[in-house]
This record gives C-alpha cells, structure tokens and sequence, in this order.
C-alpha cells in the first residue's frame, strides 16, 4: 500500500516536472521569436558613402518582407531642406527615388517601414554629393564685381584744345597783328627822331 502510494507521487513530480521544463522551453521560444523583428541588412549606397554624382535611387534591403502601408519617407540637406521624393516597395526592398538631381552637398534619408509583423522599423542613412564637375558658386568674377571708378580719366579732365579760330583777332590771325603793332611802333620810333633832329638844327 505505502509503496503503491509512494509510486504514485513520484510519477506526480515527474510529469509535474516535465511539464514545467516544457512550459519553460516554450516561454523561452515565444519570447524569442517576439524580438526576432524584421532589420536592415544592406543599403544602396552604404551608410556615409561619397558619391561623386546625383544618386538615381536608393534601395533599402530588409530581412523580411514590407507592408505596403506606414511608410514614410524624409530626405534632407544640411540645412534641414526637404528634398522631394518618390518610393516603391517590392518584397524586401524599399526604393527611394530622387525627383530631381541632388547638388553638392550633405544628406540624411530617414525612413520608417512596417515589418511582416507589423513591428515598424525607423532608419537613418546619411550620405554627401561631391561633384567635381558641378557649380558649386553663383558668385560673379572679380570684372563683374570691380566698382565703376567714380574719377573721370586723364582723357576727360585734359583741357579742352582751342580751335583755330581763338588764334585770330578781329578777325585777322594773331601773327598779322603783331606785325602791324611792330610797324606802328617803329613808325612812332622813326617819326620821333625826325622831329628832334629838327629841334636840334
């Protein structure tokens, strides 16, 4: 009787004990697959990548596939400007297109996706254009900035040069004047010394 009774507990704690071990492994499981969300596993370009023209897109590579909704998409420069942009989600990939052509410059592209499971996923890439070929000032060449000088040239502050016609007098050119007041003085001079001749005789 006793060793019936003794028999029957120790099959009691054994299946009690199975069944904890069992309880156990399958909270260990469920927790675990609870945290196995859905990551990033490669982008395209790489985070902090230096391109040396305008991306055409960017593709965002997750370990599981995408729902179609809760997506949102943010692409900035450096000072905080959003850049327009359109997306397609195909599987596991998020594509991300620019709608225009990126100009120099630093870049973040934040996105947040909805996992199968419904855990969503935020992410940052960051990236810069560096093109050497591009404009990268507006600023006018040193012609275009030189302030017009505000003193007239050598040219325009010279003295006007006297036409011809202030050579002359009354008509007559100046040296024909000088000559009649020559031959008038001397005249003067030659009608003086007569007459004191003839005072003297």
């Amino acid at each position: 009787m006793n060793f019936s009774t003794n028999l029957s507990r120790s099959k009691t704690r054994i299946v009690a004990l199975i069944a904890a071990a069992l309880l156990c492994m399958m909270t260990l499981l469920g927790v675990n697959s609870a945290s196995a969300h859905d990551e990033l596993v490669a982008t395209t370009p790489t985070q902090g990548a230096v391109l040396e023209s305008s991306p055409k897109e960017f593709v965002l590579t997750f370990s599981g596939a995408l729902k179609q909704i809760g997506t949102i998409i943010k692409l900035q420069d450096a000072n905080g400007e959003s850049v327009e942009t359109a997306f397609t989600i195909v599987g596991r990939d998020l594509t991300v297109t620019p709608v225009a052509a990126l100009p120099n410059g630093e870049y973040s592209l934040v996105t947040r996706v909805v996992s199968s499971d419904g855990h969503p996923i935020d992410k940052k890439l960051e990236f810069s254009v560096k093109n050497s070929q591009a404009v990268t000032s507006a600023e006018p060449t040193p012609a275009a900035n030189q302030a017009p000088s505000a003193e007239p040239t050598a040219q325009a502050t010279a003295a006007p040069v006297a036409p011809e016609e202030a050579k002359t007098f009354m008509g007559l050119p100046t040296g024909v004047i000088w000559a009649l007041v020559g031959v008038v003085v001397l005249g003067s001079v030659a009608m003086v010394l007569a007459k004191t001749r003839r005072t003297g005789k």
